[in-house]
């Protein structure tokens, strides 16, 4: 059951994001769709450029569609489930200056069962090749991580281009 959910909802990113039956999947650098699944939910990154800076929109649902997280190119997020608005999330890139790498900062405010704030920093690395994306947790709420001693996820990529891609801005 797990693959095949997995393998459905694979599909259904695929068709929103290409309009051939088989989208490039090539080493592309950060930028395209990338997909992980964990615990029974599905997350979706998409990364793309516009101009000179990196947009972020991320995606998460569970298996039994009671559960997601619907983010857009702004990095404006909210998580719910069961009907119910659990939190809202934050994203913003940057470049960091020492690595090169791209970063990803979130802000959430958690809703339920009390409010709470949280704020982290991502550094994100794609693996020789171009089909493997880490996400390396440098700090969370405060604490810094040395490389690679924090929490790190890994994606696979599944298409070069991304869904819906945000709209440039008029001239």
């Amino acid at each position: 059951m797990r693959s095949l959910l997995m393998t459905v909802s694979v599909a259904i990113v695929l068709a929103a994001c290409c309009c051939s039956d088989d989208p490039a999947v090539s080493n592309t650098g950060i930028t395209g769709t990338w997909v992980r699944e964990n615990n029974g939910t599905i997350s979706v990154i998409a990364l793309t450029k516009l101009d000179d800076r990196y947009l972020f929109r991320w995606k998460k649902y569970g298996r039994d569609d009671d559960f997601r997280v619907d983010c857009d190119w702004d990095g404006h997020c909210e998580e719910w489930q069961g009907g119910q608005k659990q939190a809202d999330y934050r994203f913003t890139t940057r470049n960091d200056p020492a690595s090169g790498r791209l970063e990803i900062e979130c802000h959430e405010t958690r809703l339920v069962p009390k409010v709470r704030e949280q704020h982290s920093i991502d550094e994100l690395s794609v693996e020789p090749g171009g089909k493997v994306l880490w996400s390396y947790t440098t700090e969370r709420d405060g604490e810094r991580f040395e490389a690679g001693k924090g929490p790190q996820r890994s994606f696979t990529k599944v298409a070069d281009a991304v869904a819906y891609p945000p709209p440039r801005p008029r001239p």
